[in-house]
């Protein structure tokens, strides 16, 4: 089949039920990732991804980045996540879409990483069972 500026090459998705929980205002990941080798370092990587079952405690957000590898490629997928404004938990989600640019045809590993950043408290997602999921979509340039 031809493949033309915009077809869709491969897709890769991934997904995750395990639940994570931090107190820390240091990034740690949230057990969300998926790896893609792209065939030509002039394609581009659409990466899609949603994050469930998000709470918070103690008046406070939570904050969340998208890597490649170790390369920061959003420092602010999401910044007051959870916020309710008092001391309640209350369950959220938060959905990303981006085109990446990677430049490679090495595997690539993109994952999304969580932290709260003052004031106590923690953060959860996949909580209760819920569900995250990331799709990496190479598209030919």
């Amino acid at each position: 089949p031809k493949r033309g500026a915009g077809a869709i090459l491969q897709v890769v998705f991934s997904s995750t039920t395990t639940f994570y929980q931090t107190t820390s205002d240091t990034m740690s990941d949230i057990g969300l990732s998926a790896a893609i080798t792209p065939s030509s370092s002039s394609n581009k990587v659409l990466v899609i991804g949603n994050i469930g079952g998000i709470e918070t405690s103690g008046d406070n957000y939570g904050a969340a980045r998208l890597l490649r590898d170790s390369t920061t490629i959003i420092a602010d997928l999401d910044r007051g996540i959870g916020f309710t404004g008092d001391s309640t938990r209350q369950g959220t989600n938060s959905s990303f879409f981006i085109l990446d640019s990677p430049s490679s045809t090495s595997s690539i590993t993109y994952k999304v990483q969580f932290r709260i950043p003052a004031g106590g408290g923690n953060i959860t997602c996949q909580t209760n069972g819920s569900q995250s999921a990331i799709t990496l979509v190479e598209v030919a340039v």
